[in-house]
């Protein structure tokens, strides 16, 4: 459980959604919401996505080089 709370990605998801419910709780301008929101839609998982090919190639990596 601890190796699970230690992951980039998943505090990213959650920084992701906090960020977007806290546009709720601050009353921002529509134009402004829907920019913050678009933004956090575009790039959480453009890092999340990033962060597991990178995490499937390392484990990848070192699978390969076991089988060496």
């Amino acid at each position: 459980m601890k190796e699970k709370l230690k992951s980039r990605k998943l505090w990213m998801a959650i920084g992701g959604l906090l960020t977007v419910a806290a546009t709720e709780w601050l009353n921002l301008s529509p134009e402004l919401t829907e920019q913050i929101v678009g933004a956090v839609m575009i790039i959480i998982p453009a890092y999340i996505g990033g962060q597991s090919i990178v995490d499937a190639l390392k484990e990848y990596a070192s699978g390969k080089n076991k089988d060496q």
